[in-house]
């Protein structure tokens, strides 16, 4: 996938390679939960390889899911901008590996260098962009009337 959405079709090199020099390792169970929504977003993740799903508290229902994530992916906005609490809750649909970030170490880089907080800011805007659609139609899919999210 090269969408704005991943890391390499979402940040230069030159920036990438930046953001890995602070990333560590992580591995996950299936049905591991990452984060829940309201929690404390002080980290994020590139998924590796796996799946992770997004998901969304419905009262009187289960959570309803949003999207799946995969290879390359960023799982977790929310740590971006304040007061940096989950939007979304997420678990690992299968075992996962990934990158994991810790949040306030990359608020400083971009913070240290201008140039590069554009750039994470502008992939993350895009990431945001594309999860809100996608929770747009999911939630249309789910409870609006039958059909009226796919055709948007």
């Amino acid at each position: 996938m090269t969408s704005t959405t991943t890391l390499t079709g979402g940040l230069p090199e030159e920036h990438r390679e930046r953001l890995m020099r602070v990333a560590r390792e992580v591995s996950y169970v299936a049905g591991a939960r990452l984060f829940e929504e309201g929690g404390r977003a002080d980290r994020f993740w590139i998924v590796r390889t796996g799946t992770v799903i997004l998901d969304l508290r419905v009262p009187g229902r289960r959570a309803a899911v949003i999207e799946s994530l995969g290879h390359g992916e960023l799982v977790g906005w929310s740590w971006h901008f304040p007061p940096y609490l989950w939007h979304l809750g997420a678990e690992a649909m299968t075992p996962v590996r990934a990158w994991e970030f810790d949040a306030g170490a990359v608020r400083a880089l971009c913070t240290q260098d201008p140039v590069l907080g554009r750039a994470v800011a502008t992939w993350v805007g895009n990431v945001v962009a594309h999860r809100l659609h996608a929770a747009r139609i999911r939630l249309l899919d789910l409870y609006g009337p039958h059909g009226s999210g796919s055709s948007l």
